[in-house]
């Protein structure tokens, strides 16, 4: 049997299947891993815009308590001359605020300090201030809160919140400042320096004008951020929460805020590596919770892939052995036990199909005796098997003259006529055949000589004594050879029938005759 080509049904259905199953787990698994992605993102954002904008809520209020209480110094000190005699005061005051502030000053409108109460005592008094803060406290006489600026002496980012000081003839005589560095220990410092967390989260806040002014890499400190999409929308004025790349190139989920009172952005941002690992988590988790589920689909699905293709492979492989073999009279359809309709369909016409082509394969058309291949297989498996045999062939006499006489259709109801005599004169378990033309003949399977010359001679005299579709008798000449099952090949046993028919010919037609070695005729 040749080698089969192409893929098999069942491994075609396999292979769709588990195919399949892992895209439809990847697309589920993406979704999946989609979604939870899209939740963690949108929680980070939502947790980092509520804590900017609470943050940027307790840093306006915190601002406003700072502002009120050097509000509430200047109106003290209005009522006091600036001199070194309010120095006892300032200590008291700066006492009761000194979480708010690092230092509390008396400044003159010429900006010179002349009163001072720091951590280190006395250390400004005396000192003229050169800060665009100062220069601002004297020209607006108004309550103010600077810009973060660099100390000249200090070389530190601080914030000055001042309120101006009027003598009892509500003249402007100077302003008292308060001083926070934003790097030091006090009230604003400790409110932007909670949200540092375990997991990359921190705050970092820019002034006005995009300068750092608070932020956990103090080597950052005053850096100015032009590239930060948070900073510059919160800056403008608005609040909101986004994915961003900062001047790092690192990605972050940040919430951003807007304090009105200095006009400062405060962001809250989260590294956004941080929803790698529970994505990962996810994903692996999907996996061990399929395994089971896609062992019970795969044998399930392999299951039903061999109860489809097992049918119809066993139909592929019968119609090639059919088509291969040289026995075709002795296929034999396999049994298919199916309960797909169109399985039992295909069997019910594959077999209809091959029964009809056998049939045309194996018989003549006209007669329907076996035909010449029919024939020629069979003698030679007969021969092969060592199975003893006699052949009779059989010439209808001057058939052309019977065609010319009465055409064609009547020679092929004369043809007709006698393939069912030689049927009837034959037995069940003998090979009747047309050899080909008006020549007919019979294998005689186990049979002798005598008992196939017996035969024959009822044959000839039965065809003999019946009128044919000609409206008068026919009659046939007859040649025999046997086989005695020793090895011989079938053209020397066809050969020596043919002589032996050629003699009845010869000697006058109408007669039997036995091929011997001797060429005597009988």
């Amino acid at each position: 049997m040749g080698t089969r080509k192409g893929l098999k049904l069942r491994s075609v259905l396999m292979l769709l299947v588990i195919g399949s199953i892992l895209l439809t787990a990847a697309f589920g698994g993406y979704f999946a891993w989609k979604m939870n992605k899209t939740s963690l993102t949108n929680g980070y954002l939502e947790s980092n815009y509520q804590y900017a904008k609470k943050l940027a809520s307790n840093t306006n209020e915190l601002l406003r308590i700072m502002r009120t209480n050097i509000d509430g110094i200047s109106q003290i000190a209005t009522k006091l001359s600036i001199s070194q005699n309010s120095q006892k005061e300032l200590d008291i005051w700066y006492e009761a605020s000194e979480h708010y502030f690092n230092a509390i000053l008396i400044v003159n409108k010429d900006r010179v300090v002349t009163a001072a109460s720091t951590q280190n005592e006395g250390k400004f008094v005396g000192t003229k201030l050169t800060s665009l803060a100062s220069f601002e406290a004297v020209q607006q006489q108004a309550p103010l809160i600077s810009q973060p600026y660099l100390g000249s002496a200090s070389k530190r980012l601080l914030v000055m919140i001042s309120s101006p000081i009027f003598n009892e003839r509500d003249e402007y005589v100077g302003f008292v400042a308060g001083t926070v560095f934003l790097n030091d220990d006090n009230a604003l410092n400790k409110s932007l320096s909670e949200h540092f967390y375990g997991n990359g989260s921190y705050v970092y806040v820019a002034d006005k004008n995009g300068h750092l002014i608070f932020h956990p890499d103090k080597s950052r400190m005053n850096e100015m951020i032009l590239t930060n999409d948070a900073i510059n929308k919160a800056i403008s004025g608005r609040s909101g929460a986004q994915q961003i790349v900062n001047s790092q190139n690192k990605s972050y989920f940040a919430g951003y805020a807007y304090e009105p009172l200095t006009g400062w952005a405060i962001i809250a941002q989260t590294p956004a590596s941080i929803i790698d690992e529970p994505l990962k988590r996810l994903i692996w988790r999907l996996v061990f919770q399929s395994l089971p589920v896609f062992i019970v689909i795969l044998l399930i699905a392999w299951y039903v892939s061999y109860m489809l293709s097992k049918p119809l492979f066993e139909l592929a492989a019968f119609s090639e052995e059919a088509i291969l073999s040289p026995k075709a009279s002795s296929q034999r359809m396999p049994r298919i036990n199916s309960y797909i309709y169109e399985v039992r369909q295909l069997n019910r016409s594959i077999n209809n199909h091959f029964n009809l082509l056998n049939k045309e394969i194996r018989l003549d058309g006209l007669t329907g005796l076996a035909n010449r291949k029919t024939f020629d297989l069979t003698i030679a498996e007969w021969l092969a098997e060592g199975v003893p045999f006699v052949l009779i062939l059989l010439d209808i006499d001057h058939f052309k003259a019977i065609n010319d006489r009465y055409g064609h259709l009547i020679g092929d109801e004369v043809l007709t006529y006698t393939a069912s005599l030689i049927k009837r004169f034959s037995r069940s378990h003998d090979l009747c055949f047309r050899y080909g033309g008006e020549e007919f003949g019979i294998l005689v399977r186990g049979g002798t000589v005598a008992v196939a010359t017996q035969m024959a001679e009822r044959l000839r005299e039965g065809i003999g004594a019946e009128a044919s579709p000609t409206g008068s008798s026919v009659f046939v000449s007859i040649g025999i050879s046997h086989s005695d099952g020793q090895a011989a090949e079938a053209k020397a046993i066809i050969e020596m029938a043919d002589k032996a028919l050629y003699m009845s010919k010869e000697t006058g037609r109408n007669r039997t005759t036995v091929y011997e070695h001797k060429q005597a005729g009988q």
